[in-house]
């Protein structure tokens, strides 16, 4: 158990002190790389928000248009009747 202990410690020790030679490495071999996703991650973000505002906005005018076309026809609908009225009169 002792033995067991010993070895524990001699490992972690290694470890700790491997980890302060190689996080230097590990942190100048990594930061361009995350770098460059980060800028890969905001352009993707940007694109689905412009995609996302693009859609927002067709679905705005849709709408839009619709009730146009619908008010249209009701003042057509009124100004039939209108025509009409003056002739039958």
């Amino acid at each position: 158990m002792i033995q067991r202990n010993v070895q524990r410690v001699i490992v972690g020790s290694a470890l700790l002190i491997a980890s302060t030679a190689i996080i230097p490495i590990a942190r100048k071999t990594l930061r361009p790389v995350m770098g460059d996703l980060s800028r890969q991650m905001k352009y993707f973000i940007v694109s689905a928000k412009e995609g996302l505002e693009d859609m927002v906005a067709e679905v705005k005018f849709e709408r839009m248009k619709k009730q146009l076309d619908k008010d249209m026809s009701i003042e057509y609908v009124d100004s039939e009747a209108e025509v009409s009225e003056r002739i039958f009169q």
